[in-house]
């Protein structure tokens, strides 16, 4: 008898797994690490299942795909702030601010999202959701009219559009190649 209720307090600890605190600690970790660009730490916390999501929208369908996303990232200095919203069972939502070289060199406002990590049983982050958060759609306008004039720019010097650029690392030095021609034109332009 007393075996069977160690058994189940043993199962019902499994089930409820980490505290709280330790999720939320799963996921600051994960941000620290992505700003450090500790590739190690990075991938070590995302589970071998793992694939990310605009709203229902596969982003990165496994790690493979998130390494590729990751080399972009390191290239154009992309930096991430959260908020965390709440924790509830496996899931933790924060409001997330991304930084980046592409916006700062273009002089836009950075992007932001509601993100939800769902971690899995052993602490490993399993999905990442991004959604809309509340004024989602004004603030992307705003930041969508700074980027007009590189838009018209690159559409008629380079005959490219911003969906020709994979988020990939020879994408991303591509990008960012393209990015400082633009910026030494329009200086000289003010002159």
């Amino acid at each position: 008898m007393k075996t069977t209720y160690l058994s189940l307090l043993f199962c019902f600890f499994l089930v409820s797994g980490f505290s709280q605190d330790q999720k939320k600690a799963i996921v600051e970790n994960f941000i620290e690490n992505f700003n450090k660009k500790d590739s190690t730490a990075v991938f070590e916390v995302l589970h071998k299942n793992f694939a990310e999501y605009w709203q229902k929208l596969v982003v990165n369908e496994d790690k493979k795909d998130y390494s590729k996303y990751y080399s972009w990232a390191k290239e154009m200095q992309e930096n991430e702030e959260i908020e965390i919203v709440s924790v509830k069972g496996n899931k933790v939502v924060v409001n997330s601010t991304y930084y980046s070289d592409l916006d700062r060199l273009l002089g836009k406002l950075p992007y932001k999202c509601k993100k939800t990590f769902v971690l899995s049983n052993n602490g490993k982050i399993i999905k990442i959701i991004n959604d809309k958060h509340k004024s989602y759609d004004y603030y992307q306008n705003k930041r969508k009219s700074s980027y007009i004039s590189f838009k018209n720019w690159l559409r008629s010097t380079h005959g490219l559009k911003r969906q020709d650029f994979s988020l990939t690392l020879e994408d991303a030095k591509k990008m960012k190649s393209i990015l400082l021609e633009y910026i030494s034109e329009v200086d000289v332009a003010k002159l």
